[in-house]
């Protein structure tokens, strides 16, 4: 296939996509609000609107997390050490957020001042804390990375 007729295939995919997920958007905002009776509420959560919705939502997931194997299969046959290296760059990160969620947090519900029909499980709050302190230091890490790499470049020289 042409590359302008890939583009324009992917185009048509990507706006057609965005406009399905627009349209059963709109099916939701538009059903009971928490304001509406408990059987209006039923019947909508039971419907065809929610469930084209989350059938949608289940096959963008589906299909993102397949092209995401097949783009890391690709790229290993054609350009192994860059997809080995990322590969690496993502099991550092689940260690790193693994050793995050085994040091736990000290926040609470309480502490995180949640309301009474709110409150969470003390798993959630760790978990939460965890994936938040991994990518603060992925963001750290990649500001240093900037700032000096650079400078160290030049110093090896």
């Amino acid at each position: 296939m042409e590359t302008k007729k890939l583009n324009l295939f992917m185009s048509i995919l990507k706006i057609g996509l965005v406009a399905i997920g627009v349209i059963l958007s709109l099916f939701i905002i538009g059903g009971p609000n928490m304001e509406g009776t408990v059987e209006a509420q039923e019947t909508f959560r039971e419907g065809a609107s929610m469930s084209l919705a989350t059938s949608f939502t289940g096959f963008i997931i589906f299909a993102s997390v397949g092209l995401i194997l097949v783009f890391f299969v690709i790229q290993l046959i054609t350009n192994p050490k860059k997809t080995v290296m990322s590969i690496i760059g993502l099991l550092v990160a689940l260690v790193l957020y693994l050793i995050f969620l085994m040091i736990g947090t000290s926040d609470t519900n309480e502490s995180l001042a949640l309301l009474e029909d709110v409150q969470v499980a003390q798993g959630t709050i760790a978990s939460s804390s965890a994936g938040l302190y991994t990518v603060i230091s992925g963001v750290v890490i990649a500001l240093l990375v900037a700032v000096f790499g650079p400078l160290l470049g030049r110093y090896r020289k």
